[in-house]
């Protein structure tokens, strides 16, 4: 919010919204139940505002599948659990790591409220404030110039591309996770880094919108397909919005959650109008917001933690907001930070993100 105010971007009037379906703890089974208070009771023990947050959890760093079987919970049992576990990881509970959907409830102080956050949208999209952002730097920035090199030398970090090359003293790479093993990286990395990025993370989130006639507006969650449905009423008809894991791949996955919609809603007429794109496929992705797997914790602390003068950033790498645009704020501030202290000769401090 004080860097949407730095640049003068406010937020869209969410009056003509669809209200939102709520996650309430008092509804589902017993043991349903008991498990959002499990959850609660370690995310009340988790400090995601300390860097090693996950130091001592170790044993809920396992698959949420594992984790929800460990307590004889049958998958069908938990699918507005897991719908809502989805809108915050983007993965599959077989591939993220419980410890990771903790640390979102931890965030953002127990499980109901995470499942239930105010969600407030930028106008124009968040891209607003990356662009806002870029129109300050003038001449310095430069588009369309990829870079497959970056090595750490004596003279200073040199980073290369198809456009050329350019040596500084210190650089912040601030690329999505699962760009990283793409590049030539000719830095020195902790061994956990090391893995993490060539690992990358499981966020496979699929996203796309519909153009569909209906007589009233639809929200709904599901699982495991067309896991997320809302609606926006356009100037010729309705906009359906459906989410879904992008398995067995992207076009699949939301071929399967229009099957679902329309079995979910069916009063929905949906249109041949159809608009998606498959972030996991873009090359400069590889993949949505980042869900991070069991074992991958202290590889991307490493990974934010590295020393000048090649410091990583972004919200993949946000000790508090994972995959977040607050994470991305807030790891952008810390790097930049630590690399002002490094400049001024003062000994970079541990990052915070």
């Amino acid at each position: 919010m004080q860097e949407l105010a730095r640049y003068a971007i406010d937020l869209e009037d969410r009056g003509s919204e669809t209200p939102s379906q709520g996650f309430e703890l008092a509804t589902g089974s017993a043991l349903w139940r008991s498990v959002a208070r499990i959850c609660d009771r370690i995310a009340d023990r988790l400090n995601p505002g300390q860097p090693n947050w996950y130091e001592g959890f170790d044993k809920f760093d396992l698959p949420a599948t594992t984790f929800f079987n460990s307590h004889s919970l049958d998958l069908d049992d938990l699918t507005t659990f897991l719908a809502h576990g989805f809108a915050l990881q983007g993965a599959h509970p077989d591939d993220y790591s419980m410890l990771n959907l903790l640390h979102e409830f931890a965030s953002f102080g127990g499980v109901e409220a995470a499942f239930n956050a105010a969600e407030c949208r930028i106008s124009g999209g968040a891209q607003s404030l990356s662009i806002a952002i870029a129109n300050t730097l003038g001449p310095a920035l430069r588009l369309n110039w990829p870079v497959t090199r970056i090595a750490k030398t004596e003279e200073g970090v040199i980073v290369e591309g198809s456009a050329g090359q350019l040596v500084a003293r210190q650089v912040i790479v601030a690329l999505p996770l699962n760009v990283l093993r793409y590049l030539n990286l000719d830095i020195p990395l902790p061994a956990e880094a090391a893995r993490v990025v060539a690992e990358g993370h499981v966020g496979r989130a699929a996203k796309g919108w519909v153009a569909a006639t209906l007589s009233e507006p639809v929200e709904s969650v599901g699982w495991p397909h067309a896991v997320e449905v809302y609606s926006r009423h356009g100037s010729r008809s309705y906009a359906v919005c459906t989410f879904a894991v992008a398995q067995p791949d992207h076009d699949n996955a939301l071929a399967d959650s229009c099957r679902a919609l329309t079995i979910r809603h069916p009063d929905a007429v949906l249109h041949k109008e159809r608009l998606s794109h498959d972030w996991i496929a873009d090359p400069w992705s590889r993949g949505s917001w980042l869900s991070s797997a069991p074992g991958q914790m202290r590889g991307l602390h490493e990974l934010a933690d590295m020393p000048p003068p090649v410091l990583f950033a972004g919200g993949d790498l946000s000790r508090g907001w994972y995959g977040w645009m607050e994470g991305a704020v807030t790891s952008g501030r810390d790097a930049s930070s630590r690399l002002m202290a490094c400049t001024c000769d003062i000994s970079a401090p541990p990052a915070k993100g």
